[in-house]
């Protein structure tokens, strides 16, 4: 509702919508992240739940706190970090996806895409 305040937004219709809510996703998980960085730092100096950020009331605080040292949370975040750990190439191309990168680098005159070492070239030099 406070978007539509600001902005002349219609999120009746779809790609509209789908971007809206594909930004605010995103916000949310780069906040939520900077949240448990905070947990982490108060967690590893013994500081108490109560250490909240100045943006966070004490109450929304306990509750991420709690959430964050749960046992689900912690075995959901060693696995997460395991798993980017493994990655042997990250991706390196910004917003576009490697099948689009992949189109937007076919030859215009024959069409042919590039190969393998062609396509890491032009992603990663």
């Amino acid at each position: 509702m406070k978007l539509q305040d600001k902005f002349h937004l219609d999120l009746s219709v779809p790609h509209i919508s789908y971007a809206v809510n594909d930004m605010m996703k995103e916000r949310f998980k780069a906040y939520h992240g900077k949240l448990y960085q905070q947990y982490k730092r108060s967690a590893s100096h013994g500081e108490p739940a109560q250490s909240a950020p100045p943006h966070v009331n004490h109450e929304d605080w306990r509750i991420l706190y709690d959430r964050f040292s749960s046992d689900s949370f912690q075995k959901r975040s060693k696995i997460n970090s395991d798993n980017k750990r493994k990655l042997e190439v990250n991706h390196v191309a910004g917003s576009k996806s490697f099948v689009r990168l992949h189109h937007d680098m076919q030859d215009s005159v024959t069409g042919q895409e590039p190969g393998p070492v062609d396509f890491y070239k032009g992603t990663h030099c």
